[in-house]
């Protein structure tokens, strides 16, 4: 006795279930490659690249003595590998630099506030440093690589001698002459 034969009831439940299957399987492949919702992209062969500085603000920074790293590692002009949301995105170059005082608020015996240097400040410095690069304009936005440019998007940067987490706080577009 042949278990499955052509005109036994189990071959012909089993080609009904197929059979479903494989038109389930072509209607989801189908609505797949045509749906309306699935992003398109179009490649752009030249993107349109505009020159673009960043204010990143780095607090915090513990240093031994920030001058030397001011004079050697963070000097205007050097590059700098720069790192959006945790992925490397390329280099930028140091436009200027600026340490920041840190201050703390003390009360005054008639009431006032007034804002005197932190007297515990012990290796530690806040700086402002302004990066020039180039990016890709889009609809979203600004783009440096895959990353796109915005106020408070978390950055570091890297040279020889340093390594820096800071947030953006501001992002403008350089005007040609």
């Amino acid at each position: 006795m042949v278990v499955l034969s052509f005109k036994s009831r189990l071959h012909k439940s089993f080609r009904y279930i197929l059979g479903r299957f494989l038109l389930v399987l072509i209607l989801l492949l189908v609505s797949m490659f045509c749906s309306p919702i699935l992003p398109v992209m179009v490649a752009e062969a030249n993107p349109v690249m505009e020159a673009v500085e960043v204010d990143l603000l780095v607090q915090g920074m513990g240093v031994r003595n920030p001058q030397v790293l001011l004079e050697d590692g963070l000097k205007v002009g050097n590059s700098t590998k720069v790192t959006l949301r945790n992925q490397p995105e390329g280099m930028m170059n140091i436009q200027s630099v600026k340490q920041l005082p840190i201050t703390i608020a003390v009360p005054q015996p008639d009431g006032s506030v007034k804002e005197l240097p932190d007297p515990k400040n012990n290796y530690k410095v806040d700086l402002l440093i302004t990066l020039a690069g180039k990016a890709q304009i889009q609809e979203k936005g600004l783009f440096f690589g895959k990353s796109q440019l915005r106020v408070g998007t978390t950055t570091e940067i890297e040279g020889f001698n340093y390594l820096s987490r800071g947030s953006i706080i501001d992002v403008r577009m350089v005007k040609s002459k």
